[in-house]
C-alpha cells in the first residue's frame, strides 16, 4: 500500500487540489446546462424548451377556424384569426452547496479510475458534475409540483398536490378529469379511457403532433401491469408478464413517464404545448468553485450555480388534467 499513489489516506486527501474558477456565461454551459437539461422531461424532449431568454418571453399561437369563404371578385376577410399569448417568465435560482474534500474523494476515485489507473476527470469537473445531477433531479420536480423556489409548475404552485395547487398551476385551463380512486393496476385502463375521452372532445387536440400521455413511472408501472393482466390475465399475445412493454402507446398515442409528476395524475396534450424557458447560453448563467478550505482552515469546497427557469402554456385550454384532485 505504501507504493499506492491512490492510498485513501488523509494525506493523499489533503493533497487534492482546487482551484477558484469562475465559468461564466458559455463556458457554464457544461455544468449549468447538465443541471437545467439532465431531468427526465426536458432530456427526452417531453416539452418545448426555449433557451437565451433573460427575463420573459411571449408565446404566441395564431389561432385560424373556417377560413374557407364563397368566391367573389372582391377581398373579404372572414375574420376568422386569432392571436393568443402566454407570458413565460423566469425565476433566478442558484445551487449553493458545501462538500468535505474528504468524504468525497473515495467516490471520485471509485467512479473516475480505469483498469490503468489512471483518472480521466479532474476533481474539479467531478464536483460539479455530480451536483449538477442532484440539481437536475430536484429541477424535475419543480418544474410539474412547482414549490419555492421555482414557482408556478405545470400541475401545481406550491408543491402539494391538491385543488388549489391545480387551480394555480399553469394547466389551469386544461379540461379537468375527476378520478374517483387513487390510480391502481385494477383501475388505471378505465382512467386512461376517462382521459382520451375528454381529448376527443376538444377540437384537433390529438391530431397535434406530438400528441400523448403523461404519468409518472408508478402510474406507467400501474399501466403496464393492467396490460400484462388484461385478458383473463393471459396479456398481449398470451404473454403476461413474461412481455417487454418498452414503448408502449395508448390507442398509438405515446406516454411520456416525468418522473417530476404527483402520482393519481395522467395528462394529455401534445409536447409543444408544454413550453420549458432558461436562460442558457446568456452571459447570466455561471458556476463556481471556490476552494474555502484554502481561507477557514476546513476541508471544504463550495459549489455554486447561478441560471434562470420557467414553464408555460402555450395554448392554455389544450389539454386534460386528469386527477384525484378534482371536487
Amino acid at each position: 500500500m505504501a507504493n499506492n499513489k491512490y492510498n485513501l489516506s488523509k494525506d493523499y486527501q489533503f493533497d487534492i487540489t482546487v482551484t477558484d474558477n469562475t465559468y461564466a456565461g458559455k463556458l457554464a454551459l457544461p455544468y449549468v446546462t447538465a443541471a437545467v437539461k439532465s431531468p427526465d422531461t426536458i432530456a427526452k424532449g417531453y416539452v418545448r424548451q426555449i433557451d437565451g431568454l433573460n427575463s420573459k418571453a411571449v408565446i404566441s399561437n395564431l389561432g385560424v377556424s373556417d377560413p374557407v369563404v364563397a368566391a367573389a371578385c372582391a377581398f373579404s376577410s372572414g375574420n376568422d384569426t386569432s392571436l393568443t399569448e402566454q407570458v413565460l417568465t423566469l425565476t433566478d435560482m442558484k445551487v449553493n452547496e458545501e462538500i468535505c474534500r474528504g468524504t468525497i474523494f473515495p467516490t471520485w476515485i471509485g467512479e473516475n479510475m480505469d483498469r490503468n489507473g489512471n483518472l480521466p476527470g479532474t476533481f474539479e469537473d467531478f464536483l460539479l458534475s455530480a451536483v449538477a445531477g442532484k440539481a437536475g433531479a430536484h429541477i424535475e420536480n419543480m418544474i410539474w409540483k412547482g414549490s419555492s423556489p421555482f414557482g408556478t409548475g405545470f400541475l401545481s404552485n406550491d408543491g402539494t398536490q391538491d385543488e388549489a395547487g391545480a387551480d394555480a398551476s399553469q394547466l389551469k385551463d386544461f379540461t379537468e378529469v375527476d378520478f374517483a380512486n387513487a390510480l391502481a393496476a385494477t383501475d388505471i385502463l378505465t382512467d386512461m379511457a376517462s382521459v382520451y375521452d375528454a381529448a376527443v372532445g376538444i377540437a384537433g387536440l390529438t391530431s397535434k403532433p406530438g400528441f400523448g400521455f403523461y404519468m409518472n413511472a408508478k402510474t406507467y408501472a400501474f399501466l403496464i401491469q393492467a396490460l400484462a393482466n388484461a385478458g383473463s390475465n393471459q396479456g398481449i399475445n398470451s404473454l403476461g408478464v413474461a412481455q417487454s412493454f418498452e414503448g408502449i402507446t395508448y390507442f398509438g398515442f405515446p406516454i411520456y413517464v416525468c418522473p417530476g409528476m404527483f402520482n393519481d395524475v395522467i395528462v394529455a396534450t401534445y409536447k409543444e404545448n408544454l413550453v420549458f424557458g432558461t436562460n442558457l447560453a446568456t452571459d447570466w448563467t455561471e458556476a463556481r468553485v471556490i476552494p474555502t478550505y484554502q481561507f477557514d482552515g476546513s476541508d471544504n469546497v463550495r459549489i455554486v450555480m447561478n441560471f434562470a427557469l420557467g414553464v408555460q402554456v402555450a395554448v392554455a385550454a389544450d389539454g386534460v388534467y386528469g386527477s384525484t384532485v378534482w371536487t
